[in-house]
């Protein structure tokens, strides 16, 4: 079936193989650092305060009616809810992300909630110098029986979990050393428990078939996906993206360079240039909310007749909106999906206002 608003696939210069690693670590610094960062007089407040405020939003809601779920069945049903970041690069804002959820949970007397980063090409480095060695007793090659051939982590392996289940070994966060593939998850990724999937300025990435693919494997076995970008398919982003050019070049220094990076960004500008050129690309490929919910209706069709759909179980709603990041143009646009578990709620998609 041919999928609407369907166009040509660009490529951004950053993802290419032959892309020099030191200007594309260059431009996922930058990147980064315009997450965590508020840029005076722009922006109130980081963007990642943003996503962090809608993420926690959601925790929230599908906690709560767990919790009428709950007093409905007479029972104990719920279970420690995990957030898997696919396409996760070097980190992005979950860092503080899940600084500031975990604080605020803290403070309001709820579990803290665990993070697992993975990618299809994990940079393994970075992540042992932020989060540690990860342990030996991780598995990817169980074979499975399934159609799909999905893969399936044994079941004396999880990951990050303590013997008890219920805290992380060490730390909040944690990683997957080996290669991820977001269209097809491991099955036991977090030891067979919930989770929610989060895409923070990655979900562009997919073409239409990887994209479809994305939501199917999210719908079947996860409890919702957050979709999360800093730009939208229109004129103001543009014009915002081409000032990132000059701003990388104020920014760099707090960035805490290399001699490298230094070079490709005021001898010969290629860092900024980059920035600039994939960041068009990236506005070109955001689908927009009427684009990505007919993937979703598409994904679930797929569900249908691959026959995983299970009745209320199998039914999601979707929210969607915007959050201003940066003057004039810059907009934060979040789409949310989740499985609807409240018995008599309706699937619905709610739209949310520009705050």
């Amino acid at each position: 079936m041919k999928l609407p608003y369907n166009r040509p696939w660009l490529m951004e210069f950053a993802d290419h193989p032959n892309c020099p690693s030191s200007i594309r670590i260059g431009v996922q610094n930058m990147l980064t650092f315009l997450w965590l960062n508020r840029i005076i007089p722009f922006q109130s407040q980081p963007p990642y305060i943003l996503a962090s405020d809608v993420l926690e939003d959601v925790i929230k809601d599908i906690e709560y009616e767990e919790e009428e779920e709950e007093d409905g069945d007479g029972g104990d049903n719920t279970s420690p809810l995990r957030i898997i970041d696919f396409c996760s690069g070097a980190g992005g804002p979950i860092e503080k992300i899940e600084r500031r959820m975990n604080s605020n949970r803290i403070s309001q007397s709820l579990s803290p909630i665990s993070f697992l980063l993975t990618d299809i090409h994990p940079p393994i480095s970075i992540w042992e110098k932020k989060y540690g060695l990860p342990p030996k007793s991780l598995s990817t090659s169980t074979p499975t029986s399934t159609p799909s051939s999905r893969r399936e982590y044994s079941p004396t392996s999880n990951y990050y979990l303590s013997d008890s289940d219920s805290q992380p070994r060490s730390k909040s966060i944690s990683y997957i050393p080996d290669s991820v593939d977001a269209t097809n998850a491991p099955i036991g990724l977090v030891g067979g428990k919930k989770h929610l999937r989060t895409f923070f300025l990655s979900f562009h990435h997919f073409n239409e078939e990887l994209a479809r693919g994305v939501l199917v494997d999210a719908m079947r076995g996860s409890e919702g996906i957050c979709i999360f970008e800093l730009q939208q398919c229109d004129i103001g982003s543009l014009i915002m993206i081409a000032m990132l050019g000059p701003l990388s070049c104020i920014l760099t220094p707090f960035t805490r360079p290399s001699l490298i990076t230094l070079f490709f960004t005021y001898i010969i500008p290629l860092i900024p240039l980059v920035l600039v050129i994939d960041g068009w690309i990236s506005v070109y490929r955001t689908r927009p909310v009427p684009h990505v919910l007919r993937l979703a209706n598409l994904a679930a069709l797929s569900l249908q007749l691959e026959g995983e759909d299970k009745g209320d179980d199998g039914e999601w709603k979707w929210e969607y909106g915007t959050r201003n990041h940066t003057w004039p143009w810059g907009k934060m646009l979040y789409i949310i999906g989740r499985k609807r578990r409240i018995n008599g709620e309706e699937n619905e998609e709610t739209d949310s206002e520009d705050q």
